[in-house]
């Protein structure tokens, strides 16, 4: 049976979301607390949740799903509606998050019945032309399997390199540098080849390419005047980064741009042990380029500017697949293997 959180549940939900977190930790992910007033009051906030939800599966933008066996809460699944960008005929996302099942209830069909359950429900919530459900799973989580077999197929990866341990070389002939409004037509020209890319593997979270007409350039160009002038004397601006995310290039000897990505740095919050991790993401190269040449300066500017704001890891988001020319660079420079995201649509 799958159903919403009821009251009285909030602290076996928050043992479910403990399990979770450490069997991740446990895979190599980051690290959980250990401090048992942080479940408490994770308890606590999931019982006044339930109290407001009624037994609504969901509220607003939030999905919430247990599921039991015999009378007992063994599984918990949550979907998050987001909406990327601003196009109106762009799919409305549904995040799948905190999926678990209790070690000890597995194999009887719970993990299926939630992710089927938060499915049908998404569809019904769904006002637009288009709906895609996305999961981002460890690349060592067994569950990898268990999305391939309900009908999730990847579409992004994601690497990690620990700050300390990256292998970035110098490459003569690129150079890496915060994008200026001069770069408008170059980024919007990769920013279209990104979007194609996207969609060619059913990625269809983000707006389809635009026009690159003046509008569009003037846009880049008054965004990358603003980043410029907060950014003042150069990287030394970008040690925060708690803005709005920093613009990248990597340009050739001639001054031509031939890549662009951007950073961001965040906090990890409760219940993770407080730390920074920056994202490398929205990553495209110029095909004609070698990947590793162009992709090293600029993964080694963007492991300074992470340094800068104190995070000990950088991720190398949304990239192409492992055996894509990008995806083999960023093995090269350093990075490992991370993550996945997979997704599932009910419409081809």
């Amino acid at each position: 049976m799958v159903r919403a959180p009821l009251p009285g549940e909030g602290t076996v939900l928050a043992a479910l979301w403990r399990e979770l977190w450490e069997l991740h930790e446990g895979w190599g992910g980051y690290a959980s607390t250990r401090d048992a007033s942080m479940y408490e009051a994770l308890a606590h906030r999931l019982e006044r949740e339930a109290h407001m939800r009624g037994g609504l599966q969901l509220i607003g933008r939030h999905i919430h799903l247990v599921a039991c066996f015999r009378g007992q809460v063994v599984g918990q699944v949550e979907g998050w509606f987001e909406r990327h960008g601003t196009d109106p005929t762009t799919a409305l996302t549904c995040e799948v998050r905190s999926l678990i099942v209790s070690a000890s209830k597995r194999g009887l069909g719970a993990g299926r019945a939630l992710l089927e359950t938060l499915g049908r429900v998404a569809v019904d919530a769904c006002v637009g032309p288009r709906l895609i459900v996305v999961a981002e799973v460890l690349e060592v989580n067994p569950a990898r399997e268990f999305y391939r077999r309900v009908g999730y197929a990847p579409v992004a990866f994601c690497g990690r390199m620990e700050l300390g341990e990256a292998r970035v070389g110098d490459r003569s002939g690129f150079r890496a540098a915060l994008a200026e409004p001069r770069d408008a037509l170059p980024l919007a020209l990769l920013e279209a080849q990104l979007t194609e890319r996207r969609r060619a593997v059913g990625d269809f979270r983000f707006d389809r390419p635009r026009a690159v007409d003046a509008t569009l350039l003037g846009d880049i160009a008054l965004r990358l005047g603003r980043q410029a002038r907060s950014a003042q004397a150069g990287i030394a601006g970008v040690a925060g980064l708690t803005g709005p995310p920093l613009e990248l290039v990597v340009r050739d000897a001639g001054g031509t741009v031939c890549a662009a990505a951007t950073i961001t740095v965040g906090t990890l919050d409760s219940p993770f042990v407080p730390a920074r991790r920056a994202m490398l993401g929205r990553i495209v190269l110029d095909p004609a380029r070698c990947a590793e040449a162009v992709l090293a300066p600029l993964v080694g500017f963007a492991r300074g500017c992470a340094l800068m704001a104190g995070a000990v890891s950088l991720e190398l988001t949304d990239l192409p697949a492992p055996r894509s020319a990008l995806h083999q660079a960023a093995l090269a420079v350093g990075a490992r293997p991370w993550t996945q995201v997979v997704a599932w649509s009910p419409w081809p």
